[in-house]
């Protein structure tokens, strides 16, 4: 390959953007390579955010396959108009501005995907996805291949196996959320329970919350316990001894 005889390449991705500027060494016309190099990097980020929307869809996320495949290539094609589009000279030319301007606009779509159901939330994981999927397809975009293969292969380590690790981890000890009556004792009854059941509390947090009118105080706390079975034994105690407008554990 004549065209690095005297240059010496930064990184993986540099090597591969100057084969493709080159017309792979000269063999083909520019224009032809250039061409190619924009369909590699909408493949790319199409197969990336494929993986990970496919991982969120079998296990029936509403973020899913085809939410990640159209946000990744969206933001494949805003990094390619801003490195291939500006005007100007390519001195003159910023192409973080556009980029900057996706982040934000991908922000609200995150925001979007986070939802209130009743007195929890739900949807951050979902959210979060779609950011770093946002990401992986700008670094696609700009052509940096290497760092968008390595934040896939990270992200769906998060989604698969961290997943396992942490219902695994959670067996013995959960985060809960309660939400009760005002009129009733609550946080009281809550620790007696516990501390019959032998489990330990900590983290408690509380908060008036109002719906329909109606006062209810709610509760998000930490339970510890030593067998696996002692979290559902916690959760069927608190439904039956105080009758909770809801209470769960979160994942």
């Amino acid at each position: 390959m004549t065209f690095l005889a005297n240059y010496v390449p930064d990184s993986i991705d540099e090597i591969i953007e100057q084969f493709f500027e080159s017309g792979f060494g000269g063999s083909v016309d520019p224009i032809v390579s250039n061409s190619l190099f924009v369909i590699l990097c909408l493949v790319l980020s199409s197969v990336f955010s494929g993986l990970i929307g496919f991982t969120r869809e079998k296990n029936g996320y509403p973020a899913g396959l085809r939410t990640h495949l159209l946000l990744s290539l969206g933001s494949c094609l805003i990094m390619l108009i801003s490195t291939n589009a500006s005007p100007g000279s390519v001195d003159n030319r910023d192409p973080l501005r556009l980029a900057a301007a996706g982040v934000t606009g991908i922000s609200f779509l995150g925001a979007g995907a986070i939802m209130q159901n009743g007195f929890s939330i739900k949807g951050l994981t979902s959210a979060a996805s779609i950011w770093v999927t946002m990401a992986i397809g700008m670094c696609c975009g700009a052509g940096l291949f290497f760092i968008g293969t390595l934040t896939t292969v990270l992200a769906l380590i998060f989604l698969t196996v961290f997943r396992s690790i942490e219902l695994k981890a959670s067996s013995k000890n959960a985060s809960f959320l309660m939400v009760v009556h005002m009129n009733e004792h609550g946080i009281e009854r809550l620790l007696q329970i516990a501390e019959g059941n032998k489990i330990k509390i900590s983290d408690v947090d509380s908060s008036l919350v109002k719906e329909d009118g109606i006062n209810y105080l709610r509760v998000t706390f930490r339970a510890s316990g030593k067998n696996k079975g002692d979290m559902q034994l916690l959760l069927s105690e608190l439904k039956t001894e105080l009758d909770p407008v809801e209470v769960k554990i979160l994942r």
